[in-house]
């Protein structure tokens, strides 16, 4: 006989990186060099640091093989099943679990393919048990950074701002909301207020794109076709809901697919007569102030984990996150891969050059050539380095021909590009494939074809 799991896990990685397309115009976000790894193993490894064997990896039909190739060269046990969604399809993120509810027949927890975190995901799964929760979220308070300079023209990223109000009594999360909906005042309904009387609203936590959800969430997603995303339409409608109370229904024998009523939720968010017998037999009770029942009898319970401040958490979506992150991340490597060795220099890589500092990390099947400098630099797989050029605090992806007496510094250069000779670049993104002419000089820009901005 074979057990389902107590958790599946899905990490979400067919997103189009619209908010960062100058690098994800020809390459998947998930596959972005971060340090020594593609950005997708790190979530892979948390996974399976959290004991998880196997995981669902959700990925666009065309990416599939260079995804699986890019995974399968790495050091992961994890076993990956890859679910492809057409390419040509606009899905959101509930719209895709919805078309897993076959797959999933444990609570799930779901990851962005983008999350780079020390946290322990125990913490998280342990809440979850704790209270049998519907829902459990991770979020992250602010990281402590100096001001940096991200290549490309000056521009002020503004970062989005979630209001979220969570019981400090219980860590139930009650509210959750974009700031950008309210224009100046905020409304609460009286009841959650009576309901939950220590109340906090918090406008600066971070979200981490993190969830664990009940398996009878999947199923109502496969009945509610209207819901399309879970940050901005599932997790508000659900966590609202724990305010209501299910309807009793006189009617017996009816199908839950024909059920049109305002409460239809409850449908599937029945739990069992024992744990309810077990939990009014018990004296354990989740607050304190008022007579009620532990957990207010909600069938519907949310929780939040928030992150301890001295732990990391960043998701790598916009530029800025990702010149962050690279500048960042053997600095923290040991805590968010639990002492994994970092290899700073590939084996295969062919190193001529003798001025290759501490902080560089340097890709497989590199060429760095004689009279070459590099400091503070990624050097991606099967890039060449010709000589009397260097390279400063930069990301260089894969394939890419820096030809000779070429500088670089503070720049990104995307898979495939070829710098000319002589060229001087400060400051600047190059687009994938596109090719630098000899002897140019740029400062602050983005040097791509302009087509491939208008991709996404």
């Amino acid at each position: 006989m074979l057990f389902n799991p107590e958790f599946q896990a899905v990490i979400l990685a067919a997103g189009k990186g619209s908010r960062m397309p100058e690098l994800t115009a020809g390459k998947p976000k998930c596959l972005l060099p971060v340090g020594s790894k593609p950005l997708i193993w790190y979530p892979l490894l948390k996974l399976q640091q959290s004991r998880f064997t196997d995981v669902i990896v959700v990925v666009f039909e065309n990416q599939r093989a260079e995804i699986q190739t890019a995974i399968d060269k790495t050091d992961l046990k994890i076993k990956v099943e890859y679910f492809p969604l057409p390419s040509n399809e606009d899905l959101g993120t509930a719209d895709t679990l919805r078309l897993l509810e076959e797959k999933l027949k444990s609570d799930v927890i779901v990851m962005s393919c983008d999350l780079i975190t020390d946290i322990n995901l125990n913490n998280i799964l342990d809440l979850f048990r704790k209270h049998n929760a519907s829902l459990c979220t991770l979020f992250f308070n602010p990281q402590a950074q100096e001001p940096i300079v991200v290549p490309g023209p000056k521009s002020k990223h503004k970062p989005e701002r979630d209001l979220v109000g969570i019981d400090k009594q219980t860590n139930r999360l009650v509210f959750l909301a974009s700031a950008s909906d309210f224009e100046f005042d905020v409304s609460l309904p009286k009841a959650l207020l009576r309901k939950h009387t220590s109340l906090n609203v918090y406008s600066n936590l971070i979200d981490s794109h993190l969830y664990i959800v009940k398996n009878w969430i999947i199923k109502y997603l496969k009945y509610d076709q209207n819901i399309s995303t879970l940050k901005g339409e599932l997790l508000p409608y659900i966590i609202k809901k724990q305010l209501a109370k299910p309807q009793k229904n006189t009617v017996t024998n009816t199908s839950i697919i024909n059920i049109q009523d305002s409460n239809d939720i409850f449908q599937f968010a029945k739990e069992v007569d024992l744990d309810i017998l077990i939990r009014e037999s018990s004296t354990y009770t989740d607050h304190f102030g008022d007579l009620k029942a532990s957990y207010h009898s909600d069938p519907i319970r949310c929780y939040s984990y928030i992150a301890d401040t001295k732990n990391f958490g960043i998701r790598v979506n916009t530029l800025p996150a990702y010149w962050y992150i690279n500048g960042k991340i053997t600095d923290i490597w040991c805590d968010v891969t639990n002492e994994k060795e970092l290899v700073k220099i590939d084996s295969k890589a062919e190193i001529k050059s003798n001025q290759v500092d501490d902080k560089c990390i340097i890709w497989e099947s590199c060429k760095l050539n004689e009279k070459t400098s590099f400091k503070n630099s990624i050097i991606g797989s099967n890039t060449v380095v010709n000589s009397f050029s260097r390279v400063f605090n930069s990301v260089v992806m894969n394939g890419v021909t820096i030809k000779e007496r070429v500088a670089l510094e503070n720049c990104i250069v995307c898979d495939g590009a070829v710098i000319e000779s002589g060229s001087q670049l400060k400051g600047c993104l190059v687009g994938s494939n596109h090719t630098v002419p000899e002897q140019s000089q740029h400062c602050n820009e983005v040097l791509t074809k302009s087509d491939q901005l208008m991709e996404f």
